[in-house]
């Protein structure tokens, strides 16, 4: 009798040990995923990456400063001082705008540096005729950083959506392993009732010695389902707390945690939510839309490796201003300094086979793109079909539930009045039980396929 008290303490002690917990709803447990995880952090980085990237290709259009002073001194000789000072801003078209300054004087500086007393001022543009006339390097990275925006924000949103499926089955898979204690609690206190009436009757005469120790037994072996089941809990406890973070960024795996609804409760949201129409294609998925930008990318880097086939032909004019120091220098079309630069490749193998790799890479890409839409595609249906079949496997798994729990009321009957074994008995209660966690184990599926049909379609709305 003591042995059988301690484990009825022990029953009772669960259910205290439940109810003094913490609360924790689906929603609040996202929510602290979303803003304490350091994966979500992680992943929030991904797309401030990708604010930088872009703010700093724009930093290649900031103007430049540049200046070169050389002087020198030989024997009491002034040999020669040369400046050079120089403002360049680039301009989106692959032209410059020039202003500077030159000053040049000594006995043996070289003649095309001299320069009158107070130097001389120029205001100058370059421009690129044929190769980087519609598209150059800088401007390539300018734009191709602004789909890297997108391709990281999708990036994020894969991240996160891998991130919530995780944590929405644990999640899910702890509500299942509570329903396992509660049923088996009942179950156990029933095999309890029933040892502690038959040993009752063995002590009047009225059942065998051998009653009770099957009854017993049968006891013993609801008790190691619950310690089994107790042990389940905690590792979907442990599992859970990987993801449910503080904001101080410590996880609350010493919180005795107790959920806000019943895995049932879930399940009929789901089921709503299913009925409803969750998204109907998966094209918003976030790995669809790295692909889609990443596409773009290629698409630019290729305009830039074909336009690296043009010649190279760069312009530089330089207007001269006469009167530097003066409040209103004169600008004059006869003072000028022009150069001309040309260059060709002549069996332009580089940049022609450049080319055609980076088609190669965009094609390739756009194979993936439509593979894997393909594949989410097929995915999808696939869930859709789970999802049908599973509600017929439900309604069946809830006949059974209802039939088992007939068979052994009827049983009770039966034995309450002599009619029927305690072994038959027992066989009738574990069909039922069979029966019971044949149905929560549907639901969980059901519930886990839902989410998955969430993940592929990529809304990130998984908050029921």
């Amino acid at each position: 009798m003591k042995q059988y008290l301690t484990c009825i303490m022990l029953v009772m002690t669960i259910v205290s040990y439940a109810q003094k917990g913490s609360v924790l709803s689906y929603e609040d447990y996202l929510n602290n995923v979303l803003q304490n995880s350091p994966l979500a952090k992680r992943a929030e980085n991904e797309q401030q990456y990708g604010a930088l990237q872009y703010k700093a290709a724009r930093g290649n259009y900031d103007p430049v400063i540049s200046s070169d002073y050389n002087e020198k001194q030989f024997n009491g000789s002034h040999y020669f001082t040369n400046l050079q000072v120089e403002v360049k801003q680039p301009l989106f078209t692959s032209q410059y705008l020039r202003f500077g300054y030159d000053y040049g004087a000594g006995s043996y500086l070289n003649p095309e540096l001299n320069t009158p007393s107070n130097g001389l001022s120029y205001l100058g543009l370059e421009v690129a005729l044929l190769q980087g006339l519609l598209i150059d390097k800088r401007r390539a990275e300018v734009l191709k950083s602004k789909e890297y925006q997108q391709y990281y924000k999708a990036e994020k949103q894969a991240q996160i959506n891998v991130l919530l499926l995780e944590a929405s089955q644990h999640y899910f898979e702890w509500l299942f392993s509570i329903k396992q204690i509660s049923l088996y609690t009942y179950f156990m206190g029933a095999a309890d009732q029933r040892l502690a009436g038959i040993k009752e009757l063995t002590n009047i005469g009225e059942k065998a010695a051998m009653d009770t120790i099957e009854a017993a037994i049968f006891f013993q072996a609801r008790l190691l389902d619950m310690q089994n089941a107790r042990i389940e809990n905690q590792k979907s406890i442990n599992a859970i707390s990987f993801y449910n973070w503080q904001n101080n960024g410590l996880s609350f795996e010493s919180e005795i945690l107790e959920p806000a609804d019943s895995l049932e409760v879930y399940y009929n949201k789901l089921k709503f939510l299913v009925s409803e129409g969750i998204n109907q294609n998966g094209g918003t998925n976030p790995v669809l839309l790295k692909y889609q930008s990443f596409q773009r990318v290629l698409e630019i880097e290729n305009r830039l490796k074909k336009e690296m086939i043009k010649p190279y032909v760069s312009i530089k004019y330089n207007f001269i201003l006469n009167n530097s120091y003066s409040l209103n220098p004169v600008l004059s079309g006869k003072d000028y300094k022009v150069g001309l630069q040309i260059s060709f490749p002549l069996f332009l193998r580089n940049p022609v086979n450049e080319y055609r790799m980076s088609r190669i890479h965009a094609e390739n890409n756009a194979f993936e793109l439509l593979n894997k839409t393909n594949e989410l595609n097929v995915k999808m249906t696939v869930l859709k079909q789970t999802l049908a079949l599973l509600n017929d496997q439900l309604k069946n798994a809830e006949r059974s539930v209802l039939y088992s729990k007939l068979l052994v009321e009827a049983e009770k009957l039966k034995f309450d009045a002599g009619e029927s074994s305690l072994f038959l008995l027992n066989t009738r209660e574990n069909k039922w039980l069979e029966s019971e966690l044949k149905l929560s184990e549907y639901k969980l599926k059901y519930i886990k396929t839902a989410l998955n049909l969430i993940y592929l379609a990529g809304t990130l709305e998984y908050a029921i």
